[in-house]
């Protein structure tokens, strides 16, 4: 019996810590070193100017999603998809938008996506 607790405890926490669910889509297969957690990685939305400064590579897709009921908001998507683009070695994030679907009952699901760049070295 207390076997069967724990584990519907442990359970319970698991859920409950999944507040967010997460894709990344490699367009490549080279692989770049993840950045420190103090690298900031800038986010351009699909309406801003691309950076012009450097020319970059796509290197993938980022997709973040998660219901508005579990405390998730588009700022918790932002986040997190920048640590997945820091993971990646990733230096922005391009066409980025977040959807927001409205379900009946009042809970929202929202999606964050955004295409993950790699300046090209400056010579």
């Amino acid at each position: 019996m207390r076997k069967r607790i724990l584990l519907l405890g442990l359970l319970i926490l698991g859920l409950a810590g999944c507040a967010t669910s997460s894709n990344y889509i490699n367009y490549t297969d080279q692989r770049f070193p993840p950045k420190d957690d103090y690298y900031v990685v800038n986010v351009y939305s699909q309406a801003q100017p691309q950076p012009a400064s450097n020319p970059y590579y796509v290197i993938g897709k980022v997709s973040v999603e998660g219901f508005a009921s579990n405390g998730v908001s588009p700022e918790t998507l932002t986040s997190q998809a920048r640590k997945i683009a820091r993971k990646r070695g990733a230096d922005a994030i391009i066409n980025a938008s977040t959807l927001v679907f409205r379900y009946y009952g009042g809970d929202a699901l929202l999606r964050f996506k955004g295409e993950l760049i790699v300046y090209a070295p400056v010579k």
